[in-house]
C-alpha cells in the first residue's frame, strides 16, 4: 500500500505525541505559546494551490448538528472533495492542546480549524491559520460586520464567522413599563425592584470568564479599552477606568446583589427564572415560558443599556479558519462560502444557534418561529468582541481576577486597573 503525504504525517504525529503534549503544556492553559516571533508571518502563503478532500475539526456541542447538515449537502454537490467532520472534545482547553499538537508538529490532517472567537487571534499570531486574502479571499458583504470583526487580527481576517451570539437585557415586564436603554435608568428603576423584595440587577460576576464578559460589556458602554491594536499592548484609560468603577458602585448601592458575586450563567437564570431579580445579562435564547415558573409570560428583552443609549454586547460564537499546513485550502475555502449560504446558516436556528448571515434575520418564517432574533439582529449590530489578543487567556484573567478584587474592596478600582495593565503587559512571558 502507498501512502500519501497527509497519512504519513499523521503518522508523524502519532510517533511524537507525547513530546507534542509536553510542548502544548508549556504553553499556557489555553494551548497558547510564544508568538512573539510568529506575528509577522502569520498565516503563511495565500497562493497555495489544492483541493480535494478536507477534514473540519471543531468543539462537541449542541450545533455540531447544524455542521453535520451542512457537511451532508455539500458532499452530496461535490463528491471528490467530501468534507469530513472530526468533533474535539467538549472542554474548551482540550480542544485547544488537540490543535496545538497538530499544529506544532506542521500536521495538514486539519484543514479547516474551529475556534471559539476568543482564541482567533492566538491561532492567527502562531501562524497557524492562512489570511482569507488572495485566492482565499470569501465574501463577507452579506454577513454581520461585528461577526467579521471577531475573525479579525492585525487588520487581517483569518477566520470566517460560522455562528454567532449577544447577549439581552431582560426585564420583568409586569414591574416596569420598558427596558432601560441607558444604565442610569436602569438604577432609576431600582426601587421597584425594593417594592417587590427582589434584586434590581443580576448577571455573571463570579471569577471566571463571565465576569470578563460583563466587565468589558460595561467598559464598552463607556468607550473604554484594554488592549491596543497590536493586541500585546495595555490600552486602559479613563473610560476604562469608569466602566469598572460603574460595577464596583453598583455593588455598593446594592444595585447588584452580593449573591451576584457567585453567578455564573446557570445561577443568574436560575434566580431570573424564579423570580428573584428585576433586570438580568444574560446571552440570547434565554426562556422559562411554558414552565411552570413565576416569571412565564411575564418578561421581555431588549439590547443592553449603555451610558447615552442601548449599549455594546460582547460577541460570542464559533470561526473558522483554513489550517495554514492544509494541502486543499482552495476547498476549504470553497467549503467556508458554502457554509455561510441562508440555507447553511439557517440550519443553525433550528439547533439554538445565532446565524452569521444577515438576511437569515430578515426571513419572515424565520422571525414567526424566534421573534427575538429582531432583538439579536439589532445587538448584533452594535456588539464588540472581547479584548483581540494572542494571550487572551492571561489577559482575561487579569481583567477577571483584578476586577472581582475590586467589587470585594479588597483593591481599590485605580490599583485593580493597574494590577491588570501589568497582567497585560507580561502575559506573552
Amino acid at each position: 500500500m502507498v501512502l500519501n503525504s497527509k497519512a504519513i504525517r499523521r503518522a508523524a504525529i502519532a510517533a511524537s505525541a507525547v513530546s507534542m503534549l509536553v510542548l502544548a503544556g508549556c504553553s499556557s492553559d489555553n494551548g497558547s505559546s510564544d508568538t512573539s516571533t510568529t506575528t509577522a508571518a502569520a498565516g503563511g502563503s495565500t497562493s497555495s494551490e489544492g483541493r480535494g478532500p478536507i477534514t473540519i475539526v471543531e468543539g462537541q456541542d449542541a450545533l455540531n448538528e447544524a455542521l453535520e447538515n451542512i457537511i451532508t449537502d455539500w458532499n452530496a454537490a461535490h463528491p471528490d472533495e467530501k468534507v469530513t467532520l472530526k468533533p474535539l472534545a467538549k472542554e474548551a482547553n482540550a480542544q485547544v492542546d488537540d490543535i496545538t499538537q497538530r499544529m506544532q508538529a506542521k500536521s495538514d490532517e486539519y484543514d479547516l480549524i474551529g475556534v471559539d472567537v476568543v482564541n482567533t487571534a492566538q491561532f492567527a499570531a502562531n501562524g497557524w491559520l492562512k489570511p482569507l486574502e488572495g485566492d482565499l479571499k470569501i465574501d463577507e458583504s452579506g454577513l454581520l460586520p461585528s461577526t467579521v470583526a471577531s475573525g479579525t487580527y492585525n487588520g487581517k481576517l483569518y477566520a470566517a464567522p460560522k455562528n454567532t451570539n449577544a447577549a439581552f437585557l431582560y426585564y420583568r415586564k409586569d414591574l416596569v413599563e420598558k427596558a432601560p436603554t441607558t444604565l442610569a435608568e436602569l438604577k432609576e428603576n431600582c426601587p421597584k425592584a425594593v417594592e417587590a423584595g427582589i434584586d434590581c440587577y443580576i448577571g455573571q460576576f463570579k471569577n471566571y470568564e463571565g465576569l470578563t464578559v460583563n466587565t468589558t460589556e460595561i467598559t464598552n458602554a463607556y468607550g473604554g479599552p484594554w488592549v491596543g491594536p497590536d493586541g500585546i499592548t495595555p490600552a486602559i484609560d479613563d473610560k476604562t477606568q469608569a466602566g469598572v468603577q460603574f460595577i464596583v458602585d453598583s455593588f455598593a448601592d446594592k444595585t447588584i446583589p452580593q449573591s451576584a458575586l457567585t453567578y455564573s450563567e446557570g445561577e443568574s437564570q436560575s434566580s431570573f427564572g424564579d423570580g428573584k431579580a428585576l433586570f438580568m445579562r444574560s446571552w440570547s435564547g434565554f426562556s422559562v415560558d411554558g414552565e411552570k415558573t413565576s416569571v412565564a409570560g411575564k418578561y421581555g428583552y431588549a439590547v443592553l443599556p449603555g451610558v447615552d443609549g442601548p449599549g455594546a454586547s460582547t460577541v460570542g460564537g464559533y470561526n473558522v479558519g483554513i489550517s495554514a499546513f492544509s494541502d486543499a485550502p482552495l476547498t476549504a475555502r470553497d467549503f467556508l462560502e458554502f457554509m455561510q449560504t441562508k440555507k447553511s446558516q439557517t440550519y443553525f436556528t433550528a439547533v439554538g444557534g445565532a446565524p452569521v448571515l444577515a438576511a437569515v434575520y430578515d426571513d419572515p418564517a424565520v422571525l414567526a418561529q424566534f421573534p427575538y432574533f429582531a432583538t439579536l439582529k439589532e445587538a448584533l449590530a452594535t456588539a464588540q468582541p472581547r479584548p483581540v489578543t494572542p494571550y487572551y487567556t492571561q489577559v482575561s484573567k487579569s481583567i477577571s481576577d483584578n476586577t472581582y478584587a475590586a467589587i470585594r474592596g479588597e483593591k481599590t478600582v485605580e490599583q485593580a486597573l493597574a494590577d491588570t495593565k501589568a497582567g497585560i503587559e507580561t502575559a506573552g512571558n
